[in-house]
């Protein structure tokens, strides 16, 4: 259960379960990721902002555009990780979160920084960040503060010279939400899923910057393109990919709907 002290930060622990690890037993990259949204979910709900809460009484709901996760550490199955959750000021049209998690030694696991929209359903526009953001304490600077600007995530022209083959993933009920678009999540998996098995066995993500373009839903035909700037990424040290999740459309053109920048290293 989170508590939110008296500068308005969110401390709860998250416990890594076996379904969240891979065949190492270390934490998969969608852990994170979860982490980030349970964690702004349960904080919104303990001031009155939550989903239901906003959209029973308002129509509105939460929607998360951008996120940059720096994994300092992999945990390990049935390792207990310590959060520290708050939202910044309003930084251009997002509600900021920031996300730090430590480990039992108060070693640094995980931060994520990520920008959110309250969205309205009727108006079909978001709200004001500073309206999204009135139900919250902004903590001081002194208490707890990072920077909110990420920067410009860049396109795939950035990153000429490589391709990994194209992947198209097999949609399944457990990617959709209960308005039939396709859950967040889902995103970073077919981002990961682009890649061979033996790099993940050699390698391990330790920044992952998404950006969410576009909503797709249940039976959208969608393909994930992987690019790189280096000759041979698979083999390198400290590669770095750019992943573009693309729609196709009834008339055979593209639209970019999920957009991402992944650093990795050697495990």
């Amino acid at each position: 259960m989170i508590r939110i002290d008296e500068h308005g930060i969110g401390h709860d622990n998250v416990e890594v379960w076996s379904a969240d690890t891979d065949r190492f037993f270390k934490a998969r990259i969608p852990f994170f990721f979860s982490t980030l949204q349970e964690v702004a979910a349960t904080h919104s709900m303990a001031v009155g902002c939550g989903i239901p809460q906003l959209m029973e009484s308002e129509h509105k709901t939460w929607v998360i555009v951008r996120a940059r996760i720096t994994v300092d550490k992999l945990p390990g199955w049935m390792d207990t990780l310590h959060i520290d959750t708050w939202p910044e000021e309003p930084f251009r049209m997002f509600a900021p979160r920031l996300v730090e998690a430590t480990g039992k030694d108060g070693e640094s696991i995980f931060t994520a920084i990520s920008h959110w929209v309250v969205f309205d359903m009727d108006k079909k526009r978001p709200v004001r960040p500073a309206e999204a953001l009135e139900f919250f304490t902004i903590p001081d600077k002194s208490e707890k503060y990072l920077n909110p600007d990420i920067g410009r995530l860049r396109i795939a022209d950035d990153f000429k010279g490589y391709r990994l083959p194209d992947f198209r993933p097999i949609m399944n009920y457990y990617d959709t939400d209960t308005n039939g678009h396709i859950n967040n999540i889902s995103y970073i998996n077919w981002a990961c899923d682009a890649f061979p098995f033996s790099f993940h066995d050699s390698h391990r993500i330790k920044v992952f910057d998404a950006h969410w373009v576009k909503q797709t839903f249940d039976g959208d035909d969608v393909i994930v393109e992987t690019y790189s700037d280096q000759e041979n990424p698979l083999e390198e040290d400290e590669p770095t990919f750019f992943t573009r999740i693309v729609r196709k459309e009834a008339d055979g053109s593209l639209t970019s709907v999920f957009e991402a920048e992944t650093e990795w290293t050697r495990r």
